[in-house]
C-alpha cells in the first residue's frame, strides 16, 4: 500500500475506503498520508480497536462495522479503495458479487489496490483457496482495468508470498471477447 501513497495512485484529500480493515493499519496509514480515511470490517471488536488507535493518534477517521458483500455507502462515493486479505477469505461462489460491490462504491476512473496470498504457497499457513492471477482477472475485469501487478516473495518483511493489482475502475463496459 505504500506504494499507492508514495506514487499518488489515489489523489491526495481523496476519500478511500479499506475494506476489510481489521485494527485499521491501513486506515491510520491513510490518515496520516492525507487522505480521508474510511474502513470498514465484519469484526466489531475490529472495528472499535481502529477507532480507538485513531483516537489516541488524534486522526479523524471514518470506521464501520460492515460487510464486504454489501458496502454501507452509496454508489460512487470513494475516489478509491483497498483490499489488504479479505478478498481471499471469501467462499469462492462469492467473489464476483464482492468485485461488482466494490466497483460500486468506487467512482469511474477511481483506483482499487487488491493484495492476496500468492498461489504458489503451498504451506498450510494461510487461506485455503489462493487465486490465480488467471481467477482474479475473471473476476474483477469487467469492472476494473488492470494497471500494474507486483509479486512480493516470501521473505523476512512479507511473511508470505503476495501478489498486489492495481486497478482503475472502469468508465464505460468491458468490451466484449473476440
Amino acid at each position: 500500500m505504500s506504494a499507492s501513497v508514495r506514487e499518488r495512485f489515489w489523489p491526495r484529500g481523496s476519500a478511500v475506503l479499506d475494506i476489510g480493515c481489521g485494527a485499521g493499519s491501513n486506515v491510520l496509514y491513510l490518515a496520516r498520508s492525507g487522505y480521508r480515511a474510511h474502513g470498514i470490517d465484519l469484526s466489531p471488536g475490529a472495528v472499535g480497536a481502529a477507532r480507538e488507535r485513531a483516537r489516541k493518534l488524534g486522526l479523524t477517521v471514518s470506521v464501520r462495522e460492515g460487510d464486504a458483500l454489501a458496502i454501507p455507502y452509496p454508489a460512487g462515493r470513494f475516489a478509491g479503495a483497498m483490499d489488504n486479505g479479505c478478498f481471499h477469505t471469501l467462499p469462492i461462489r462469492r467473489r464476483a458479487e464482492y468485485a461488482r460491490e466494490v466497483a460500486r462504491v468506487v467512482r469511474p476512473g477511481g483506483g482499487y489496490l487488491l493484495s492476496w496470498v500468492a498461489r504458489e504457497y503451498t504451506r498450510t499457513f494461510g487461506p485455503p483457496h489462493r487465486p490465480s492471477l488467471e481467477e482474479i482477472a475473471d473476476v474483477f475485469e469487467p469492472q476494473f482495468h488492470f494497471e500494474r501487478v507486483d509479486a512480493r516473495p516470501l521473505s523476512e518483511r512479507h511473511h508470505l508470498p503476495t501478489y498486489a493489482a492495481w486497478m482503475t475502475r472502469r468508465r464505460s463496459p468491458q468490451p466484449p471477447r473476440r
